[in-house]
């Protein structure tokens, strides 16, 4: 797997704009050129990711809405980019993959934000019809959303042997964290695994998305395995997927890989107290 995992495609062009097509929302955070163009990433709809082509000036955007879980997080990118004027859809949790795009053009809508009805958008209509709906929107212009995220990395445990971190992607955050465990609030599907090599940290836990098409919200746990990294995944009806302090505080783990089942993560288990077992590999008995 590489970073051409990230890249995005031209899925459909006309005199009105495009659509664009990528494996994750992040796959577009860097593109000023967004005016025309309504994008697909196959990112959870929530919050952090919905607010990045909303950035970028995009048209419109359609995600996956995996759940959408605990507190509707899932596609509480919605209304956020209601107010920037941004029509945007999430597409069921189960008929389409979490990091992988091409599944959102047949996947149907399950929710659609003000903006996207006021175009034509509709629950029941696939990712691609809806698409091409939102080329009727107004172009799309970039918006200042400075403070709207929650960015930080939060050192929730701090030990001698390595610390544990929380942060809301796994694509925040750099440097070597072979001593530490990484929560990060995001998906487990593929692209999360392709931004956690990058640092090889000692653990993971992440959030399953509602586990999505074929298990793909979980996917990465068993890419993660390959390279000898331990992960797990917290249900998302335990925790709100995107935030980082609740997948810590909140989560229930739903899914763990070989490794981290060797270490003793179970499903079932707080994740804070996983998370735990993954840095020391041992129970807490006071946290």
């Amino acid at each position: 797997m590489g970073d051409a995992t990230l890249a995005y495609r031209l899925h459909f062009k006309d005199p009105r704009g495009r659509i664009l097509v990528g494996n994750s929302l992040t796959s577009f955070e860097f593109d000023n050129d967004l005016a025309d163009a309504v994008v697909l990433g196959a990112s959870f709809a929530g919050a952090p990711t919905g607010i990045l082509p909303v950035r970028q000036g995009a048209r419109g955007w359609i995600a996956h809405a995996a759940g959408p879980g605990k507190d509707q997080a899932g596609i509480a990118g919605l209304p956020l980019a209601d107010k920037y004027g941004v029509p945007a859809a999430a597409i069921a949790t189960r008929e389409a993959g979490l990091s992988d795009g091409d599944s959102l053009l047949t996947g149907r809508v399950s929710h659609a934000n003000e903006t996207a009805w006021s175009v034509g958008v509709r629950p029941g209509q696939t990712g691609e019809e809806a698409a091409l709906i939102m080329l009727d929107a107004p172009l799309g212009t970039p918006h200042d959303v400075e403070g709207v995220i929650d960015e930080n990395v939060y050192t929730v445990v701090e030990t001698p042997h390595g610390n544990i971190y929380a942060v809301w992607s796994s694509s925040r955050i750099t440097g070597d964290l072979s001593r530490d465990v990484l929560v990060v609030a995001s998906h487990g599907a593929k692209v999360m695994a392709l931004y956690v090599l990058r640092t090889s940290p000692r653990g993971v836990i992440c959030n399953d998305a509602g586990f999505g098409l074929d298990n793909s919200g979980i996917e990465g746990l068993d890419e993660l395995e390959a390279h000898g990294i331990a992960a797990a995944a917290v249900s998302t009806e335990s925790a709100r997927i995107g935030d980082a302090l609740s997948t810590y505080e909140d989560g229930i783990i739903s899914a763990a890989n070989a490794s981290a089942r060797a270490r003793g993560v179970l499903i079932g288990q707080p994740a804070r107290e996983a998370a735990k077992i993954l840095l020391d590999g041992t129970r807490p008995t006071e946290m």
